[in-house]
């Protein structure tokens, strides 16, 4: 009944409303159901042979500082995969409610100064901009969480993902992938199915209202004076399924305080149909390694079948599944890929000549929140002081706002010197530049450019940056960065749905800035990502799921799109829908410009917001190319606590003007936002000059 049920789900998915239709051959079908099978095969991972993997990376007391009062508070916190939670005092049972429960993905950790009379404090910047500071007894105490906590934040499902995707590429360029999907991670199969991943939000998890009586219920079972026994009522609670925990909520509850959490590792997700009545559909997730159990009741059996598939995935984001496929990168990386130079040595250290491959898993984002294009990194001067993207497009410097120019040395925050492009450079490359300094890069296809796309003969003059010519072997050691960034663009591709909107690239690999600009387009020129006009033809369109360059074509002049109206809704403190606005959408409307259009109206609502699609929340970067058509003809948000809302829907009409308008005010008080955090010291990453010295 339930390969059965998992077939069912599989065929969902191309019916579901919010996702486009898909007619899916019933091999791919049979695969996905597959795949979701095999995550029940040996559920608790063992290491060492025999010895069972411990339940928390770290535990220990803390202080933290309150969030609402100027208070320090001692308390005993758990480090669990992507998690940190928080309890009064050390525990046996961890299902309790915690005074914190704090999601490390995407969160920056930084060390603090001196504060409050505290030496040794270390800060918590979660992705919905939450802020916790804590004070640890020692520096070895602190330095002990800040490398756990560094590990942790990786442990998440969008990593898992990227790492089975890349692990798959990094296969096919081998002509291995037989062997990689039949090894010892094969288990974990699922999370490189591209039905899965091309259907489910990198984030993964899910999220929404369900029934129940709680966790454990019967261990919270009161006794009434005659001696029966009464478990507690059902309730309609909120529920947060992120990574490898499911956290439970009620209405008013600020969603970093749950009054449950679940760990999912070797959990049973178990069919209650006994109970099942129309409107009513229920389930059991079991946990026989902590003893934890709870029944949950949904609104249909296509969200029942859901979160049951979503929890059965949920319970492979563990640390120990994570460095099973981090392995797996390792392996295939080092027959792929082409090392990369090592940093500047330290002062009296031995130098070493290479590093290992790139690793594609690096950090997704720049420190202004923008996903970085395939295979660049976040920049630093020789100081360590961080290079911004201003709203133009120039980079610049993050202390004076001066443009950073190209034949400036920059580096990546391990000291690693980066080409022109923001890219590693190989052993033995260096900057190129032509004679009028302009940078040379290598495109994926392993030919040289201009930043216009102009062709560069590598047989040409190539130059450094102090103006001497360079030698053939210098220039050949430049060609080694194509393979990877070939890689990172298929997998980048391989992560976007098939209804998503294909991305254009210019000949380096790089996105373009304001790619649905009609005039730009009519004009014949685009906005590359340093914000230079370049030529249409430069353009190249990498096709979804290949990952393929092809010559971009414009659009062809057609009538007008159909429009229709998007209702944007979210869920009250009691679970109810309420409609916050109606929008004018047509088919080239993506949530981007939904965002863009109601996010000042919606501010007497959230401080920020989140969609979410078929209860998982989106990413903003996927937002641009996500079409508001698929979600249509309603799409959820929601903000950071669960409060009431006054219904007061308001109506937003189709309008490039004003859509290029809001978007470009929005950038500014975004740069300055992120320009004012990085001057008060809290970006400043480990970059020294000390790397840097000769």
């Amino acid at each position: 009944a339930e390969y059965m049920g998992e077939h069912l789900f599989c065929r969902q998915i191309a019916t579901m409303a919010s996702v486009p239709a898909l007619v899916l051959p019933q091999s791919k079908l049979d695969k996905l159901a597959d795949d979701l099978k095999k995550l029940e095969v040996n559920p608790i991972v063992q290491m060492g042979g025999t010895t069972a993997v411990p339940t928390f990376q770290r535990q220990g007391y803390l202080e933290k500082r309150g969030s609402t009062r100027d208070k320090w508070f001692k308390r005993f916190f758990v480090l669990r995969d992507s998690f940190v939670l928080g309890y009064n005092l050390q525990k046996s049972d961890y299902t309790v409610e915690p005074r914190a429960a704090i999601h490390l993905g995407n969160a920056t950790i930084q060390i603090m100064p001196e504060h409050e009379g505290r030496a040794f404090c270390f800060l918590i910047t979660t992705m919905q901009k939450d802020k916790f500071i804590f004070s640890a007894e020692s520096e070895q105490e602190r330095q002990a969480w800040l490398e756990d906590l560094e590990v942790a934040r990786k442990v998440t499902h969008a990593n898992m993902v990227k790492l089975a995707v890349e692990n798959r590429c990094l296969a096919e360029q081998k002509g291995a992938v037989g062997v990689a999907l039949d090894n010892s991670t094969s288990a974990l199969a699922i999370f490189s199915n591209p039905e899965y991943v091309q259907n489910t939000p990198i984030t993964g998890g899910a999220e929404g209202w369900l029934r129940t009586r709680g966790f454990n219920p019967e261990e919270q079972a009161t006794k009434s004076l005659l001696g029966s026994t009464k478990l507690p009522s059902v309730q309609k609670l909120y529920f947060i399924l992120r990574d490898s925990h499911l956290m439970m909520f009620q209405g008013g509850d600020m969603l970093t305080k749950p009054r449950g959490v679940m760990f999912l590792l070797g959990t049973v997700i178990e069919y209650n149909t006994a109970n099942d009545t129309e409107g009513e559909y229920s389930f059991k997730v079991r946990s026989y390694q902590c003893g934890d159990e709870i029944e949950l009741t949904c609104s249909s059996s296509r969200v029942r079948q859901r979160w049951m598939d979503a929890l059965r995935v949920a319970a492979r984001v563990t640390y120990p599944d994570f460095r099973l496929l981090l392995k797996e990168h390792e392996i295939l990386a080092s027959l792929t890929l082409t090392p990369r130079a090592a940093p500047p040595p330290k002062p009296n250290a031995p130098s070493e000549q290479v590093l290992p491959p790139v690793p594609l898993l690096h950090e997704d984002f720049d420190l202004q929140g923008e996903q970085l294009d395939p295979g660049t990194e976040q920049a630093y001067d020789a100081n360590g002081v961080p290079l911004l993207r201003n709203p133009d497009g120039k980079l610049v410097s993050s202390e004076n706002e001066e443009v950073f120019h190209a034949i400036t040395p920059r580096f990546n925050a391990a000291g690693q010197q980066l080409d022109p492009f923001n890219r590693p450079l190989p052993p033995g490359a260096v900057p190129m530049f032509n004679a009028e300094q302009k940078p040379i890069g290598v495109g994926p296809d392993g030919q040289h450019y201009l930043p216009d796309g102009t062709v560069v003969d590598q047989a040409a003059e190539h130059y450094d940056a102090e103006g001497n010519v360079l030698d053939t072997k210098t220039v050949e050691a430049a060609n080694a960065i194509a393979p990877t960034i070939n890689v990172a663009l298929q997998v980048r591709t391989m992560l976007k749905g098939e209804a998503d909107r294909e991305e254009a690239v210019d000949v380096l690999g790089r996105t373009f800035r304001g790619m649905n600009d009609t005039k730009s387009v009519e004009s014949g020129k685009l906005i590359n990502a340093d914000g230079e006009e370049v030529p249409l033809v430069s353009a190249r369109r990498v096709q979804n799921q290949s990952g393929q360059l092809v010559q971009y074509e414009p659009p062809k002049a057609a009538p007008a799109p159909q429009s229709s109206g998007l209702r944007v809704i979210t869920t009250d403190d009691q679970g109810d829908d309420k409609l916050l606005a109606e929008v004018e959408i047509d088919s080239r409307t993506t949530l981007r410009d939904v965002r863009n259009m109601i996010q000042g109206d919606l501010q007497a609502h959230f401080v920020d917001f989140i969609f979410l699609l078929n209860g998982v929340p989106l990413l903003k970067y996927e937002e641009t190319s996500k079409f508001a058509s698929t979600c249509y003809p309603e799409v959820t948000v929601r903000g950071n606590e669960l409060k009431a809302v006054k219904q007061i829907p308001v109506t937003k009409k189709v309008a490039e003007i004003s859509q290029y308008e809001e978007k470009k005010k929005q950038e500014q008080d975004e740069f300055a936002d992120v320009l004012a955090k990085v001057r008060q010291g809290r970006f400043l990453r480990s970059t020294k000059a000390s790397y840097l010295e000769p």
